[in-house]
């Protein structure tokens, strides 16, 4: 499928989403900024499709980077990695390159730019003596640079150095940008921040005060981290699913471990990169009070993978992998209705009664061959 016609898919949803169906699907690669900001979904909502899965968290170019505190302050990551935000470094078009440490304050005299505390990835540049502070995003971000400090496992402090190269907009939630890691002696172009997605993308989703658990999932809102999520890794897919973090980090963390086929909620994907899944909920537009009985109902060829809540999968029919069947998905540890269970086996879908219909319910499906 070329990327012209992913985005013609992508529109295509988003105008079956407008007309109240959620029948059709679209996939995950962005679409022209001619067609962007003209939907608002509500936040940490989702809208579902199709696209290609993954089981990463994090991409590995982005381990010592992937979240810091927006002040300037040391933050100690998932992995181990210290980081400091040591300069944001700005080429404004009125005065100038600016460069500034954001655990600094204004000097008089000189401008001054900072990382603005919004969901998104915002700069504000105050001017040099007197006048309203000028706000910049998206596109007009390419060329900006974050200059870091890193430690890691006790050695000495480095500098990691990464530049805007590219943006684009996705229609359910805001911009993604390129990223790409800098010679910070040389400036000289090193590698990207994030590695292909299954659609061939290198973007990046960019969360203020959101923090996401590299290994558990974990998804919280302390103020001031800011979380860098490739759409190679399931918190940067999330968004081109229309699922947020803000407002909803339950959800968003139970629609990463969908992508992940994360089935015991314990951090292991049962999947690899590039196999086909269907996201369907139970609270979306158009989506809102579906059942499982629903969802079986509207297959179309499709397969039913399984129905999730908060704790993870709650029955499967046909696991994502094809070279799994349901007998293989046995989870060591697992908690059900607050109960720990072991060596739990999920049971089959056909003849499962849903507990609380009611409650968060997830649907995974895996696309039909034809």
């Amino acid at each position: 499928m070329s990327i012209q016609s992913l985005r013609a898919s992508r529109l295509l949803f988003t105008a079956a989403l407008l007309g109240g169906s959620f029948s059709l699907a679209g996939c995950d690669e962005v679409v022209d900024d001619t067609a962007a900001g003209e939907i608002s979904f509500r936040p940490g909502s989702g809208v579902g499709g199709m696209t290609f899965n993954t089981s990463n968290w994090v991409s590995p170019g982005a381990r010592d980077i992937y979240e810091y505190r927006r002040d300037g302050d040391w933050y100690t990551n998932s992995f181990g990695f210290e980081t400091r935000l040591a300069r944001v470094i700005f080429d404004d078009p009125e005065f100038g390159l600016i460069s500034s440490d954001p655990s600094g304050s204004k000097v008089a005299g000189q401008a001054r730019v900072e990382i603005s505390a919004a969901g998104e990835l915002e700069l504000t540049v105050f001017p040099p003596v007197s006048g309203p502070p000028k706000t910049y995003s998206g596109g007009e971000l390419i060329g900006m640079e974050l200059k870091f400090r890193v430690k890691y496992n006790g050695g000495s402090a480095y500098t990691s150095k990464v530049r805007v190269l590219g943006t684009d907009t996705d229609p359910f939630g805001g911009a993604l940008y390129e990223f790409h890691k800098v010679d910070p002696s040389t400036d000289e172009l090193l590698a990207p921040v994030c590695e292909t997605s299954t659609l061939g993308d290198r973007f990046a989703r960019f969360y203020g005060d959101v923090r996401v658990n590299a290994f558990t999932g974990a998804v919280d809102e302390p103020e001031g981290i800011v979380h860098i999520a490739c759409t190679a890794g399931a918190p940067g897919k999330s968004s081109t699913y229309g699922y947020l973090p803000h407002g909803a980090p339950e959800t968003f963390r139970l629609a990463n471990r969908v992508i992940r086929a994360d089935y015991c909620a314990d951090g292991y994907p049962y999947t690899y990169p590039g196999n086909s899944l269907i996201m369907r909920d139970n609270f979306s537009e158009g989506q809102e009070g579906q059942t499982l009985a629903d969802v079986y109902a509207s297959l179309d060829g499709d397969q039913l993978e399984g129905m999730w809540g908060v704790e993870g999968i709650l029955c499967i029919d046909t696991p994502r992998v094809d070279s799994l069947e349901r007998i293989d998905v046995i989870c060591p540890v697992k908690s059900i209705a607050g109960q720990i269970e072991y060596n739990w086996r999920p049971p089959a879908c056909d003849t499962f009664v849903d507990p609380e219909p009611g409650a968060l319910r997830f649907f995974s499906l895996t696309a039909s061959e034809s």
